[in-house]
């Protein structure tokens, strides 16, 4: 007798990293190992109820999918009830409110603005815009570069990945 094969669904794919849904089971794929590491890491320390983590085997991350169903879906009218919206905002900022992770965070801040100026140097070099043209530009583009408090974030928070029952 065959067994009955799950459809595989197609989650999210791209350079980075592919995510399937065989049933119940999450399977993550990424190439980056420190990436996934301090993802599980994460999902240990929230507040708020997280997927458990079924098997790794790098590079692949099995994960159990979470009870109910998600609060809506992308595009579509939520069927949601006010009361599960209201648990959703609650768990958010239960997740916002809590302590930072205990790792360094990568400042992309340090890294931007090293990057504008070389870039602005080569603007100028290379006679492309003017100078006082770049130098009023790189002004307007510190106040974005300022640094910024760390926060424990969610990198795609959308409806289709809060989960409710009941």
């Amino acid at each position: 007798m065959m067994a009955v094969m799950e459809m595989v669904e197609v989650v999210v794919a791209h350079h980075e990293r592919a995510t399937l849904r065989v049933g119940e089971v999450f399977l993550k794929i990424d190439a980056d190992q420190a990436r996934t590491d301090v993802e599980v890491e994460a999902m240990a320390l929230a507040p708020i109820p997280t997927p458990r983590v079924l098997w790794r085997k790098p590079p692949v991350l099995a994960l159990a999918a979470l009870p109910g169903r998600a609060l809506g879906r992308l595009g579509e009218p939520s069927t949601a009830s006010s009361a599960a919206w209201a648990a959703a905002g609650a768990a958010v900022r239960m997740l916002h409110d809590a302590p930072l992770p205990p790792w360094p965070s990568s400042r992309v801040d340090d890294f931007l603005a090293s990057r504008v100026d070389g870039e602005c140097e080569l603007l100028v070099a290379n006679g492309v815009l003017p100078a006082d043209l770049v130098t009023r530009n790189r002004r307007v583009a510190e106040a974005a570069l300022q640094p910024s408090p760390p926060v424990f974030a969610h990198g795609d928070l959308q409806v289709g990945h809060v989960f409710v029952e009941g």
